[in-house]
């Protein structure tokens, strides 16, 4: 779904590469749409448990510039096809149903408020400027890295991505104590 998308992805492709029958998939989904929702939910733990880790391991500011650094190595290793797999979802999916729109909206609210809470923890350590609101800043960040990671998609160029990102590394470190 990620590489082709959503539409274009066939049940049968997806039983063929899980070398699964149909019995077995209508013993976990009556439709498509439950399959789609559950690998939505798969990419978006998968997305959160890999931002969780970086930021148990690497403290402080480094723990941000790791993660970035994580989001730009993925993609380059993928060559930059199809982009964040939650945003290609919701690109597909946002206006379609309403009911997926609101996940695919909270699953990009759990990494915001994800980076919000480390930058909520800088300041409390002394790190982040009072004046800076971790909200907009998270906010902020991850609107750059999806508007980034669709340029990197399209036009396959590892800058469009990278210098995306430095840039929005920088903005943040303009708020640093």
């Amino acid at each position: 779904m990620h590489a082709n998308g959503v539409a274009a992805t066939r049940v049968d492709e997806v039983l063929s590469e899980a070398k699964a029958g149909k019995s077995q998939f209508y013993h976990y989904f009556d439709t498509k749409d439950q399959l789609v929702e559950a690998v939505l939910e798969f990419q978006a733990a998968a997305g959160e448990a890999e931002q969780a880790a970086i930021f148990a391991r690497t403290p402080g500011w480094d723990g941000i510039r790791t993660w970035l650094d994580a989001v730009v190595e993925a993609q380059k290793s993928i060559e930059y096809r199809g982009g964040c797999p939650i945003g290609s979802m919701a690109a597909e999916l946002a206006e379609r149903d309403p009911r997926l729109r609101a996940r695919l909206g909270e699953a990009f609210e759990r990494k915001r408020q994800a980076l919000a809470e480390r930058l909520r923890e800088l300041r409390r350590e002394g790190l982040l400027s009072e004046e800076a609101d971790p909200d907009v800043l998270a906010a902020f960040v991850m609107a750059t890295l999806q508007g980034a990671l669709l340029l990197a998609s399209t036009t396959k160029q590892e800058a469009a991505l990278t210098g995306s990102v430095d840039e929005a590394w920088r903005h943040l470190l303009s708020f640093r104590c």
